[in-house]
């Protein structure tokens, strides 16, 4: 019987070490995927705040576009409005004009043409910047 109780020490003493072993390597693998989880959960939530803040902007490109088009297509329209005025006052005198004679309505009109396209070009498409003053 005292041969078994010292085997059984003996072999408790011989595999004390490879128990710590096994449960350091368990401990270790378990903070290891602590670690890797965290990481996991930062790179998630980065991505997260990455992928809101782009759908904001994706949002406002979408909103200065529609803008952009609105201011667009105005300035498309004032610019045939202007175009169909000026043609319109021209054709009243195209006789006259041939002999360099204008009448005071073509040159109202051409003024008043003159006058828009000098505040569309001032105007850009999005906001107004300073306009030339004076006649040239």
């Amino acid at each position: 019987m005292v041969w078994f109780l010292f085997a059984a020490v003996a072999a408790l003493a011989i595999m004390q070490p490879i128990l710590r072993s096994q449960a350091e390597q368990a401990g270790y693998e378990k903070g290891l995927a602590a670690g890797q989880a965290e990481c996991q959960r930062q790179t998630i939530d980065e991505l997260t705040v990455l992928i809101t803040s782009s759908q904001y902007l994706v949002g406002k490109a979408h909103d200065v576009s529609q803008q952009l088009t609105v201011s667009t297509t105005a300035r498309m329209q004032a610019d045939q409005k202007s175009t169909q005025e000026l043609s319109d006052a021209l054709a009243l005198t195209a006789d006259e004009r041939a002999q360099c004679r204008f009448d005071d309505d073509s040159m109202r009109h051409t003024a008043a043409a003159r006058d828009r396209a000098a505040a569309a070009a001032a105007g850009g498409i999005g906001g107004a910047v300073p306009a030339a003053s004076g006649d040239e």
